[in-house]
């Protein structure tokens, strides 16, 4: 069986704490980011949490029935437990430019980090 190759040159790595990134940038981070937790500079560190797009209270779909969403790479919260997701991008796509639009069109109140 053939591997697949990612059409932008990213490599799937593990991190420290068992989660199969999809880039090594992205694995070093969470890596990072759970230092950050243990030393108590972040709090409720999740790996790839799913937000999902409603719109005046409508699920937002696709013309096959799936739903749309974002699935940031992280979420936590810092400081004053203010909430984050964080997206480490070594390529913006327009897909992904399109996505965290709406997003932060949906959800003001996140910040959102981009690494």
């Amino acid at each position: 069986m053939r591997r697949r190759v990612n059409k932008y040159g990213a490599k799937k790595a593990d991190c420290l704490h068992g989660h199969v990134h999809d880039s090594i940038k992205e694995a070093k981070r969470c890596n990072e980011l759970h230092m950050q937790e243990r030393a108590r500079l972040i709090t409720d560190l999740e790996v790839q949490p799913q937000f999902w797009f409603v719109i005046d209270g409508r699920q937002v779909k696709h013309d096959n029935g799936r739903r749309v969403g974002f699935k940031p790479d992280f979420r936590y919260k810092e400081g004053l437990l203010r909430d984050t997701v964080e997206d480490v991008k070594g390529f913006k796509t327009s897909d992904y430019v399109l996505r965290k639009a709406i997003f932060k069109a949906l959800f003001p109140d996140i910040n959102f980090v981009e690494s």
